[in-house]
């Protein structure tokens, strides 16, 4: 039986713990056996992706504190764990986990794999932090990246070792169809400064000028929330902004709203917009690094590209799509048929192949 351990800090919400989950079941799914590492038991009440029964879960630590002095004990929990295992494969997900991971193998006879989930001159750094990620990362014997922007970061060595692949999209944000019934401009994502709301505020402030029938939806919650509740008021449109914490319904927000907008000032691969693009709605998204809207979107075509901070660009996208019904659908038309890349089944097989590519682990007797 094949083996694999999956390490990421926790299951705690986010993109790159959702992939994770999906790609466990995956895993389990076609026999293989699948041991998930978190860092850290999650706290009562926080929520978690699900993670399918099949998958044995172990913690590094045994309580909920993190901490940079545990960096160490976790390594070496790590490294016990594998040769306890003796996997064919071993999968890291995000920075401090890749790091862990790379150093707790060395010498350790398995396929290594590391992947990049945001911008990585934010998740690494610049001068010798980059230097060391570069150093560290020709230990991984393959690394996933989601665009060519961010295996751009990394010497030729460890690009030519690395594959771009794309999240996966759950089946139900395909089987709902675009009805853009309400008057409304939604946008999903955690309330953070990477996110920028505050620029789809200032750029709503506008629209509304010209729109007073549309209002504006902001799906998440995080350390901003405060901070964009009291921009809204300052801006005047504090009574058409709606701020909705985290929803379990977002397909149905999608369905409904009239147009997408993602206002980050830098992603990895966006999931928000995927799942936005397989339902068809029109999308609108800050062409910022590391390339991964410009990855998924075609400028015009199958959504609309504003650079990074332009609150002026950004305004008459949203008009342009709002004013313009023909537009809408054409735009929501093509989002959802180039989203068929984004199929479950379609990513994660490209995930089994790359993880078991057996011609690259070191010297294991297949």
């Amino acid at each position: 039986m094949k083996k694999a351990i999956l390490y990421i800090d926790s299951m705690q919400r986010g993109g790159a713990q959702r992939v994770m989950s999906v790609l466990s079941k995956f895993l389990s799914d076609r026999g293989i056996y699948t041991v998930l590492v978190n860092d850290i038991i999650p706290e009562e009440g926080k929520a978690e992706y699900s993670v399918d029964s099949r998958v044995h879960r172990v913690f590094l630590d045994k309580n909920t504190k993190p901490g940079k002095s545990k960096n160490i004990a976790r390594v070496i929990g790590l490294r016990r764990l594998v040769k306890k295992e003796n996997p064919d494969v071993i999968l890291s997900f995000m920075g401090p986990p890749n790091y862990r991971m790379l150093l707790a193998t060395i010498g350790v006879q398995c396929r290594k794999v590391v992947s990049v989930r945001n911008d990585p001159y934010k998740e690494y750094g610049t001068g010798l932090k980059k230097w060391i990620a570069r150093f560290i990362f020709r230990f991984a014997n393959g690394c996933v990246f989601q665009t060519e922007e961010a295996s751009a970061y990394f010497p030729a060595a460890v690009q030519k070792k690395g594959r771009i692949i794309l999240n996966p999209v759950d089946p139900s944000f395909f089987n709902t169809t675009w009805e853009g019934e309400d008057k409304t401009i939604l946008t999903v994502g955690r309330l953070y400064p990477q996110k920028n709301h505050a620029l789809l505020l200032n750029a709503f402030a506008q629209v509304h000028k010209k729109h007073p029938e549309y209002k504006l939806k902001i799906c998440g919650k995080g350390s901003e929330e405060n901070n964009l509740e009291e921009l809204a008021s300052e801006l005047g449109i504090d009574s058409f902004v709606s701020f909705m914490g985290e929803v379990d319904n977002v397909k149905d927000e999608l369905k409904q709203s009239s147009c997408f907008v993602l206002s980050s000032d830098y992603e990895g691969l966006p999931n928000a917009l995927m799942e936005a693009m397989a339902v068809g709605i029109p999308v609108i998204s800050t062409d910022c690094p590391c390339g991964g809207s410009r990855t998924l979107i075609r400028n015009n075509e199958s959504g609309i590209l504003v650079s990074c901070g332009d609150a002026n660009g950004l305004t008459d996208a949203i008009e342009k799509v709002i004013s313009n019904k023909e537009k809408r659908i054409r735009l929501g038309q093509y989002g959802k048929e180039s989203a068929a890349r984004f199929r479950t089944e379609t990513v994660m097989s490209e995930w089994l192949e790359y993880l078991f590519a057996e011609s690259e682990i070191d010297g294991k007797d297949k």
